[in-house]
């Protein structure tokens, strides 16, 4: 074999000495970079920023790590994604918050568009709508009422009837959602809420019925521990520190295999010198 031959045979070794620790190192940095999408998924999307904010501080609150991306589209709406682990926990307790709140349909919401030729009925449905959503949204800045329902009745009245008295007195109901089945209002303050808001309703034909929700599990490990600069989740602490302990010793094999590289290199261009 000539001179130059070997020449060429050690130039072809030193490079694919060379690529392969340096396609090994790319691999390693793929799999630690990329392993965290992976592992996470779309718990709420669609929701308005005041919605998703809601739920992220709850969820937040319990230790559950969140993460907000905005929709594409342009639409103002926003996705909230969590670590897969944690979306059965991350259900049940915006379930028992009622969260994310349904959006309200009031007058703004209800009369912003305007039907073509909109009939008696289609009026008084959509008043009956937009009356009851207010009132829902009123009820709802309350402390502790979870959530809230209103159902109405407007009073009607007989044109061939002569006496004042309608045919159908109003009436009402309300279903108040709260923590620990108590009323965070009294039931007589609700009757004059609703009675106040709706022509011609007495307080007293204003039903009012009050559920709790279900509490969350408690969970000892649901506070979220430092880690540098992250935040994690206290019982995931431990499986988090050995994934970036072994990435270091991946890593740190990797540099000890690129010096050794590197120093077997040196002495293949010694050998090759005349």
């Amino acid at each position: 074999m000539t001179a130059a031959a070997t020449g060429a045979a050690g130039a072809r070794r030193s490079r694919q000495a060379t690529a392969r620790p340096a396609l090994v190192m790319a691999l390693a940095v793929a799999l630690l970079a990329g392993g965290a999408p992976a592992c996470s998924t779309n718990l709420l999307h669609g929701l308005d920023e005041r919605a998703a904010n809601e739920s992220i501080a709850a969820l937040e609150h319990a230790g559950i790590a969140t993460e907000k991306t905005a929709d594409e589209g342009g639409a103002g709406t926003f996705t909230v994604r969590i670590a897969r682990h944690d979306a059965a926990r991350a259900l049940d307790l915006l379930h028992s918050l009622g969260l994310p709140r349904d959006r309200r349909h009031g007058f703004a919401e209800v009369y912003g568009q305007p039907s073509l030729i909109p009939t008696a009925s289609e009026e008084r449905a959509r008043y009956l709508e937009a009356l009851a959503g207010e009132i829902e949204r009123t009820l709802e800045t309350a402390d502790g009422v979870v959530s809230a329902r209103v159902h109405l009745v407007l009073e009607e009245s007989d044109p061939l009837s002569v006496e004042p008295k309608p045919r159908t007195p109003a009436r009402a109901a309300v279903l108040l959602k709260s923590h620990g089945g108590r009323a965070p209002l009294p039931e007589s303050d609700v009757q004059k809420l609703v009675a106040g808001s709706v022509p011609g309703l007495d307080p007293a034909a204003v039903a009012v019925v009050v559920t709790r929700t279900p509490e969350p599990a408690d969970d000892n490990d649901a506070a979220l521990a430092a880690l540098g600069p992250l935040r994690v989740a206290s019982g995931s602490r431990g499986m988090v520190v050995g994934a970036v302990v072994v990435g270091l010793v991946v890593l740190a094999a990797l540099a000890v295999l690129l010096l050794l590289t590197a120093r077997r290199l040196a002495v293949l261009q010694k050998e090759r010198q005349p």
